[in-house]
């Protein structure tokens, strides 16, 4: 085939191959449009449509509101309303009421006191401002009217109240300094008794109101500042409710495979008024149980060395050279907290999402991380710290019925779930206990119900100007605790108060909060207790997830390229670490490992994700910078002139590492070519060896040898096309060799064959021809041909030999061609020479030469002769009288 033939081809082929390509982006475009689009339309599961549980302070990023919904186990939504923790007259109202703090009288007390602010919106003169107090005249009944009251401002507003009688004495107190737009917030202080004969038998909670009243612009009016909360009254003979308060201490993650941190921000979150350190300071160890995130404490204690830290910026890595004092602050302060025994459960190493892991199939990570986080707390931890066994906290309490079961199966005894996931039975009319019991296929796992409404309360405050006040949400805080001790005051039900990840409190509002808890109907407990204790009083029904969360999990794509870039970082255990089984524990492919286990954190959900795919590539780059330095360099071809011969490579390590490399061999044509099968190398850093592979070709030819690089447990370093070289070699193999041999064999045999033949016919022709010499008188004189010559003729030989036989038929020319013939010249007998070779003369036919010197006579001429044209026997049989010449039919070689 020509060249521009052969180009065209290729051009062709080219062509042909771009449709896999463009098959390929038209079905990934179909799938990722849909994704994308149901990511904000809404997401289903089990055929239902399920309201999304949005939550702006969860380790999902996603903005929070108070709606929160699941869905049962038929997927119908099941929505509870909005959780709002203060309320006031609206944004209509000329004077705006913000509570600061309620202090709620102490058992068996009946003073109650109330401070806040007032503002206006409003240009109009407030004039005769009067503020009072109002209690509800009956406590609320259930958690669900403590609901409604708080999200309905006409329904509180609605209720019966009763005025308290203040510290003046009077039923109102007047407020000689009104708001004025545009100026500083007017502070108040309200402070009433309350009515002994209100006392409840155990504890209640009642609606509570401030109301302001006066003028507006010289117009009296009524209210024109409200606000609403609630009051817990305790006698202080009730059974106060266990409490057990779950703090996680965890960040986005900040370690790279190369020892750097990615920022520098976590010296902020644990500076003196950082983050982290202000959830630390806010926890007691007998009211709190901590749950860290290892790879949070390996950050800090790389930062709280001595000869300093590094982390990376895209100009280059930055360098500080001595110990971060928030960093060694913090773990101090860690570790005092441990000592006093304070509680402390590992969150999965790197805070890795497993529900996304389960749902993707990445088990191995999923049980890595889970064990991985409890070994590395441990030993990071001072010796004596107080671990609540092996207990997992889910991101946002979010899991699903596979995920707990996978738990269980590594040995998980205790998981904290959403509430909303564990729904009680209708017909419950109060709150049960946090513990419930699930059936898994390894065995029953305790699950501990955090309740939902508990932790949005908490974590609502943000210290907003348009926000609800402290007091009003810390009031709201007590009042759902006292609600829980007064549905069954004779029956205390542990709670579990868990709060997310990335909690960010306003300065000094977490020791308000967990402070709240310790109270005359509530109290903190270890969580260690509820793992045994505390059983189940309410049946529960099957467990649900909703369909958002499982939206906002890692997609699978995200975790199959994270889970491709492991694998290869694995491949690189046994080139490093020849003598360790498992490649983890090798010193050089730890760290990476580490770090891809890391990418896979809840942190990185939604827009974070980036950030997540920045850290995997900076693995990729290292894994690929050691498997594209162990290269192998060899000529494109080799010749072989014999049977045997070497084919020289050269193992490069333009690394920094020893490595311990395997090169397998192999050829297309393993019956033409043998090598060995692998050969295992060690080349120090940075070294070069040279190989010579030995081969044997059993025949000429060209034939690949294949040279690809593994590691000892056979797996390939580079998904590259593995080293080719051309193998040439010209020895004969066995098969040419017997041809050859054949061939030449059949040949000589022919010779002799012919040979042969061509004696045996001569060696007749002499004896016959002796035996006639004798019966004639004499022998003749043999002749170089084998025929008797009389005076050098040749004589004919006896009867019935050769000689003798009647030659065949010659046609003779016609008598009208002119030749020596036709005038009687005398003409050579060429019967005899033409029959017995160039040795023999013919005899002469005419006159006689003369008497003959062997027989001494003369010899009559033949009776038989034709004067004229001879005879049939002397003519050559072999040639044509008229032209002398052999005819085609009749021309042969050999006698």
């Amino acid at each position: 085939m020509s060249a521009p033939h052969r180009h065209g081809r290729l051009r062709g082929v080219s062509g042909g191959r771009r449709w896999p390509v463009r098959l390929a982006t038209v079905v990934l475009l179909a799938l990722v449009i849909p994704v994308a689009g149901g990511s904000a339309a809404g997401a289903t599961i089990r055929g239902g449509l399920v309201e999304r549980i949005a939550r702006s302070d969860s380790s999902t990023g996603t903005p929070r509101s108070s709606t929160a919904s699941s869905t049962d186990e038929q997927g119908n939504p099941l929505s509870s309303s909005p959780v709002t923790v203060a309320s006031s007259t609206g944004s209509g109202n000329p004077v705006t009421v913000s509570l600061t703090e309620i202090q709620a009288p102490a058992a068996g007390s009946s003073v109650v006191s109330v401070q806040g602010t007032l503002a206006t919106s409003v240009t109009q003169p407030l004039t005769d401002l009067r503020m009072s107090l109002e209690i509800g005249s009956v406590p609320l009944r259930s958690r669900a009217q403590l609901e409604t009251l708080a999200n309905n401002t006409a329904a509180a507003r609605s209720l019966t109240n009763r005025p308290l009688t203040l510290a003046s004495g009077e039923s109102t107190q007047q407020l000689p300094d009104p708001p004025v737009r545009g100026a500083n917030p007017v502070p108040f202080m309200l402070t009433g008794a309350l009515s002994a004969s209100a006392l409840p038998r155990s504890v209640g909670v009642y609606p509570l109101r401030v109301w302001v009243s006066g003028s507006v612009g010289g117009k009296p009016a009524e209210p024109i500042g409200a606000a609403y909360t609630f009051l817990v009254r305790s006698s202080g003979q009730q059974q106060r409710t266990p409490v057990a308060v779950v703090l996680p201490l965890a960040d986005r993650p900040h370690l790279r495979s190369d020892g750097l941190l990615t920022d520098n921000t976590l010296a902020t979150e644990v500076g003196p008024a950082g983050r982290l350190s202000r959830l630390l300071d806010a926890a007691q160890p007998d009211a709190v149980t901590l749950a860290v995130d290892p790879t949070l404490v390996q950050a800090l204690k790389i930062m709280a060395r001595p000869e300093g830290y590094s982390w990376a910026r895209p100009g280059g890595a930055v360098r500080q050279p001595t110990a971060d004092p928030g960093a060694v602050r913090f773990l101090s302060d860690l570790a005092r907290f441990a000592a006093a025994g304070g509680q402390v459960i590992a969150l999965p190493y790197g805070d890795a999402d497993l529900t996304a892991l389960v749902h993707a199939q990445k088990l191995d990570t999923v049980k890595y991380a889970v064990n991985t986080g409890q070994v590395v707390l441990t030993g990071l931890l001072p010796r004596g710290t107080a671990q609540v066994g092996s207990v997992a906290y889910p991101a946002d309490g979010l899991a699903d019925t596979t995920t707990v079961d996978v738990l269980r199966q590594l040995t998980v005894q205790t998981v904290l779930l959403d509430d909303r996931l564990l729904p009680a039975s209708p017909a419950v009319n109060y709150t049960p206990s946090a513990a419930v019991d699930l059936p898994t296929s390894a065995g029953p796992i305790r699950a501990l119900r955090a309740d939902h409404r508990l932790t949005e309360i908490a974590t609502s405050y943000r210290q907003a100007a348009d926000g609800p006040g402290a007091g009003t949400v810390l009031s709201r805080f007590r009042a759902e605790l006292g609600m829980i001790a007064a549905e069954l005051p004779d029956q205390p039900r542990a709670q579990v108060l868990a709060l997310p990840r990335d909690w960010n409190p306003p300065p000094g509002w977490a020791e308000q909060v967990l402070g709240a808890v310790d109270s005359d109907y509530s109290t903190s407990a270890p969580l260690g207790g509820l793992t045994s204790q505390y059983l189940p009083t309410a049946p529960r029904g099957t467990l649900v997830y909703p369909a958002d969360a499982q939206a906002r999990e890692l997609p699978s794509s995200y975790l199959d390229a994270v889970t491709s870039v492991r694998d290869e970082a694995l491949a690189l255990g046994p080139v490093l670490c020849p003598r360790l089984k498992a490649a983890v524990t090798c010193q050089d492919v730890s760290p990476m490992y580490n770090a891809l286990v890391t990418a896979t954190s809840v942190a990185w959900r939604g827009a974070s994700m980036v950030d997540g795919v920045s850290l995997s590539q900076q693995v990729d780059g290292a894994v690929s910078a050691i498997r594209n330095g162990i290269q192998v360099v060899a000529s494109r071809s080799v010749n072989l002139t014999s049977k045997h011969g070497l084919v020289p490579i050269t193992l490069e390590n333009n690394t920094d590492f020893e490595v311990t490399v395997v090169l397998a061999f192999s050829s297309t044509n393993h019956s033409r070519l043998r090598s060995p099968v692998r050969q295992t190398r060690i080349l120090p850093r940075g070294q070069k060896a040279q190989i010579e592979i030995e081969v044997d070709a059993e025949g000429a030819g060209t034939f690949p040898l294949e040279i690809r690089r593994l590691n000892l447990s056979g797996q390939a370093l580079s998904t590259d096309p593995p080293t080719r070289v051309l193998v040439r070699s010209t020895v004969y193999g066995a098969i040419a060799t017997a041809i050859t041999i054949g061939a030449v064999s059949v040949l000589l045999l022919a010779v002799v064959v012919r040979l042969a033949r061509r004696l045996r016919p001569g060696a007749r022709r002499t004896a016959k021809a002796a035996k006639a010499a004798s019966a004639a008188g004499g022998a003749p004189e043999p002749s170089a041909a084998g025929a008797a010559t009389v005076g050098g003729a040749a004589l004919p030989g006896p009867p019935g030999s050769l000689a003798d036989a009647d030659p065949p038929p010659v046609r003779r020319a016609p008598a009208a061609v002119a030749s020596g013939w036709s005038t009687g010249a005398p003409t050579a007998d060429l019967s005899y020479a033409a029959r017995r070779g160039k040795g023999v003369t013919p005899a002469a036919h005419g006159p006689d030469p003369g008497p003959s010197p062997d027989l001494g006579q003369h010899r009559g001429p033949d009776p038989r002769q034709d004067l004229g044209q001879g005879t049939a026997q002397d003519a050559d049989p072999g040639r044509e009288a008229a032209t002398d010449q052999v005819p085609i039919r009749r021309r042969r070689s050999g006698p």
